[in-house]
């Protein structure tokens, strides 16, 4: 089996890779050409493509010279996926067209995949009642969440006209090793091992936590099934945790002095939940790895990781 990972170096991307590579599958990844794949680093055996999606020939030769059996989307401009801004539009649609180029790429091709599997994100539902569901219309509130629901809907259009299959993976939100420093679970975890003063904006907000593990797990599931093209399908847990509660938990998995955590008071709270039903009525995969289970996994290795920079 061979798979070429589109977005490989990033958070979800380079535990795909490893969890891949250990299975003994033939690992490709495709990356921008200014990308540092550090991530990476421990993984000689991968082969990485350096290339714009925008550079067709180079596409269709790195889709040629991986010959994958099957791919994974796993792009995503999240360091705007909290802003709202027109600003954040353009590199969003650059977003949605390299999905597009890849998926033309692709079909080109005399050996189509298997099965393309792209991660969306739970962002595309936006503010509405929950659980989300797979048959909902989706309320997108950001120009990063609308470009996900608008790939999305490609992959559906487009569906019947492939030689191969598009599943959507929408993901509750992702934590664990190696995740960037602002999201909320390695912010609370950086704060408390450090002694660090952290402030919660939104305590009462309650979100759906998923460990880059069980997410992996699922995308694989996923990618082995005979799920129809233009599926959308949830991961997630299934349940949901108040931000102020997370805090707790983080406070005493690291024995932190709990006067760290500073919280503002809302009136408005949030609730991200996604049904996960489809995925368990259709493939049989649930979320296996409980929360504090998963933040105690994510503690360990980022102490770790400091130990081994000291």
């Amino acid at each position: 089996m061979r798979a070429l990972l589109v977005g490989g170096a990033g958070f979800i991307g380079s535990h795909l890779a490893r969890r891949l590579f250990a299975e003994g599958w033939e690992v490709h990844v495709l990356l921008r050409p200014d990308s540092d794949g550090w991530r990476l680093a421990t993984l000689p055996d991968v082969t990485q493509h350096r290339l714009a999606l925008s550079n067709g020939p180079a596409l269709q030769a790195c889709i040629k010279d991986s010959a994958p059996t099957h791919i994974f989307w796993l792009v995503g401009n999240t360091a705007w996926r909290h802003d709202g801004a027109v600003t954040q539009v353009s590199a969003s649609v650059e977003t949605l067209a390299g999905f597009l180029a890849l998926v033309e790429a692709v079909a080109r091709t005399g050996r189509p995949p298997q099965m393309v599997v792209r991660t969306g994100s739970i962002a595309e539902y936006g503010a509405q009642a929950v659980p989300f569901r797979e048959d909902q219309r989706e309320r997108p509130l950001t120009a990063y969440a609308a470009s996900l629901t608008a790939a999305t809907y490609y992959a559906q259009a487009l569906a019947r006209n492939l030689p191969f299959p598009i599943v959507t993976a929408r993901l509750a939100l992702v934590y664990g090793p190696g995740q960037a420093a602002d999201f909320l679970v390695p912010a609370l975890i950086g704060a408390c091992i450090a002694g660090r003063p952290i402030i919660l904006s939104r305590p009462t907000d309650r979100r759906d936590l998923i460990h880059v593990g069980d997410a992996v797990d699922a995308l694989l599931c996923i990618a082995e099934s005979n799920v129809r093209g233009g599926t959308i399908l949830n991961v997630g847990s299934g349940t949901d945790v108040a931000v102020g509660d997370l805090a707790d938990r983080v406070v005493g998995l690291t024995g932190a002095n709990p006067q760290l955590v500073r919280r503002e008071t809302i009136d408005d709270p949030v609730t991200l939940r996604l049904a996960v039903e489809a995925l368990a009525m259709n493939l049989g995969w649930r979320a296996r790895i409980m929360l504090d289970d998963g933040l105690e996994r994510t503690i360990a290795a980022v102490r770790a990781s400091k130990a081994v920079q000291a």
